[in-house]
């Protein structure tokens, strides 16, 4: 029988990579794809919300995608890697049945947070559709667990409110977990898929396909069309702030502090030279054109 399989994760957790490799690997057993209806799962609205999950289902661009995912079920089967679709899984088991396979994909805190930071989803200019659909926050009615962030919400840093968002979808991962004891759920950490081919084998036997010696090349393969860097100063060692979220770190099996400061300096933070040309076109918006777009 074929299945559907979604991915509980966050943002800049690895997906692109995982996606490309299954699509490489298994394009004759599999369906895999990223992000395919964008942000349109909206998991800041509908985050622990019966009614909002039930009026997602009737959206014209999400009854299409599901109704596109039993049909490939007809041949193939399904999985759905992006990050945005994290907060359906109440409504993916009512709609996939018996069919239905989560997988939570855990990556490095610090590393998705200094990312996401990267990609600015706690600027006050961040993108419409980011505040509306997916940068979660303490005041949202669905979060629950860290419900007691909302005092210090202001005074946090980017960092310190993406460390936030990975604790509470990850939160969210193991809740599901337990509520839904009849579907099948495996837990990864995307390091390991990097670095043991025995996570890359208990990935390809949960999804009922050969584990192909394309797999063990994989690792090798850089696959980030996103990657940015900031302008801004990040500070790893704030994850120390909180508490529960190293403990939560830890439950997955990581060290916060096992960062390489210089290199994670040089990975997330941009260049002196390209951090001036950045002030210098804020500055002077004319010299733009001399400077380079």
């Amino acid at each position: 029988m074929q299945n559907a399989t979604f991915v509980i994760t966050t943002a800049r957790s690895g997906t692109q990579w995982l996606c490309k490799s299954l699509q490489a690997i298994f394009p004759d057993l599999l369906v895999a794809e990223h992000e395919p209806i964008g942000y349109a799962c909206a998991p800041k609205r509908c985050l622990r919300d019966p009614a909002a999950s039930a009026a997602l289902r009737a959206e014209p661009v999400v009854q299409q995608h599901l109704n596109r995912i039993h049909d490939v079920l007809r041949h193939k089967s399904y999985i759905e890697v992006g990050f945005p679709a994290f907060a359906a899984a109440p409504l993916l088991a009512a709609e996939f049945g018996t069919r239905l396979r989560l997988v939570q994909l855990v990556r490095h805190p610090v590393r998705v947070a200094a990312s996401i930071v990267t990609h600015r989803w706690f600027d006050p200019s961040q993108r419409d559709d980011i505040k509306a659909d997916i940068a979660l926050a303490p005041t949202d009615p669905g979060v629950r667990l860290l419900q007691h962030y909302c005092e210090q919400w202001p005074n946090m840093s980017p960092f310190e409110k993406a460390l936030f968002y990975w604790a509470e979808v990850h939160l969210y991962g193991l809740e599901v977990r337990d509520e839904l004891p009849a579907v099948p759920f495996l837990q990864l950490t995307f390091e390991d898929l990097l670095a043991d081919s025995a996570a890359r084998e208990r990935l390809a036997a949960f999804l009922s396909v050969p584990y192909r010696p394309a797999w063990n090349d994989a690792p090798a393969i850089r696959i980030d069309e996103q990657r940015r860097v900031t302008m801004h100063t990040i500070n790893p060692s704030e994850v120390h702030k909180h508490p529960e979220i190293v403990a939560l770190a830890e439950r997955f099996g990581y060290d916060v502090d096992d960062i390489r400061e210089r290199l994670f300096r040089i990975r997330y933070r941009g260049s002196w030279i390209r951090r001036t040309r950045c002030q210098l076109k804020r500055a002077f918006p004319h010299v733009a054109k001399i400077l380079g777009h």
